[in-house]
């Protein structure tokens, strides 16, 4: 019986179809990360800076003291940023952070570049050493590198009796809100900017590493927080890294979907649908159930001798035998099932040459024709076999 179309083997070749999607893939990957860079190290003046100029004391004292803080080394993001001595604020990260602003965000801003203030939209006037030498200075981290005379002032603020701070001054556009005094001027000044608000320090040294432990510094570091969390119920105190050139740097993911590798990665992504599409298992119909095995000569000899052993019913077993021979010259001579006897020993006569009465007997006997005995049994299944070798070989017939 031929075999099924459906039933040939799968060609290996068509296995393997994801191969080339995946190998792109990982090309991709591989491209994408040779734009990736290292982030910029830059220590001074960041929340894990523990010199003297630096801030991870007050960022220590929030986590101590179970406030939500963490840091952050994306633009923008979150609802409360304090932003501390900024080194790395450009126009194009200041846009981005006033714009973050004006959607409601609340920015603390201590710091003495009005460069970098000037590009989150506010305008200050730096007083003291820092301004005089800021201007004369290439880098504004050697003139926070240096030790800088400090001294306790008196302080008007919650909590807040006396600090100790620099002698640099910062002041802001007029028409801002006050949020405490020092020296009867004003430690922090609030201005609206869109839906949001800048908070200017005055005094953008209080909340150093080698001032919070002095005085009433730390406490006014954990007032202000209050004051600005208070603000927005369910923020988290974000201290901003990003503005120190602290960047978290993309994943290969991140990187395929950015330009250059962007046009490369929505083609390959193009490719690997089309061929998904053509590869890929389609569902169809549920395939019917396939036939049983037929048995096997043995199994039916056996079942055969199991039969005459039970019952001695040669009759029944000769008409099994009578009717399976009866299917095989039928099937030989290329017959429908079910041909009437006659004519299947006709076109045995006229095909092989078999003698047709000998066959036509036994085609249609419901008994072995010689009797119901044993030896008339074999002589009927010898008599078969012999016509199967006639009517199965092909011999040339007599012209």
């Amino acid at each position: 019986m031929p075999a099924d179309s459906d039933d040939f083997p799968i060609s290996t070749s068509s296995r393997l179809w994801w191969a080339v999607p995946g190998v792109g893939l990982v090309l991709l990957a591989l491209f994408g990360l040779l734009f990736g860079s290292d982030p910029e190290k830059v220590d001074f003046g960041t929340s894990y800076d523990a010199s003297s100029r630096g801030f991870r004391a007050v960022y220590l004292l929030m986590e101590e003291l179970k406030y939500p803080a963490e840091r952050s080394r994306v633009s923008t993001g979150g609802n409360v940023r304090w932003v501390l001595y900024p080194t790395a604020l450009d126009a194009k990260e200041g846009q981005a952070l006033d714009g973050w602003v004006n959607r409601g965000g609340l920015l603390l801003l201590a710091g003495d570049d009005p460069t970098a203030a000037a590009a989150i939209g506010l305008t200050i006037t730096v007083t003291g050493p820092h301004a005089e030498r800021g201007r004369k200075t290439e880098s504004i981290v050697q003139i926070h590198k240096e030790s800088i005379p400090s001294h306790t002032y008196p302080a008007s603020a919650p909590d807040v009796t006396q600090l100790i701070a620099g002698d640099t001054e910062v002041v802001g556009p007029p028409g801002g809100r006050v949020w405490g005094w020092i020296e009867d001027k004003p430690l922090v000044t609030i201005y609206p900017h869109g839906r949001g608000e800048i908070w200017l320090l005055n005094r953008p040294d209080v909340l150093v590493n080698e001032h919070l432990r002095g005085a009433d510094n730390a406490v006014l570091a954990s007032r202000l927080a209050e004051q600005m969390l208070d603000a927005r119920p369910g923020a988290r105190l974000t201290f901003d890294e990003y503005c120190h050139g602290l960047r978290d740097r993309p994943s290969a993911v991140d990187l395929l979907f950015r330009p250059p590798v962007l046009g490369l990665t929505l083609q390959f992504l193009l490719v690997a649908a089309v061929a998904v599409w053509y590869f890929g298992v389609r569902f169809g119909p549920v395939r019917p159930t396939p036939p049983p095995a037929r048995r096997s000569k043995e199994e039916f000899l056996d079942a055969m001798a199991e039969l005459l052993v039970r019952k001695g019913d040669r009759a029944d077993a000769f008409r099994s035998v009578r009717d399976d021979f009866r299917r095989r010259v039928e099937t030989n001579l290329g017959l429908p099932a079910g041909t009437r006897p006659e004519l299947t020993a006709q076109e045995a006569a006229r095909r092989r040459g078999v003698n047709p009465g000998p066959l036509l007997e036994l085609l249609i006997a419901t008994a072995p024709p010689a009797g119901t005995g044993g030896k008339s049994f074999l002589a009927a299944i010898h008599q078969m076999d012999s016509l199967s070798h006639e009517c199965f070989t092909d011999r040339p017939r007599a012209r």
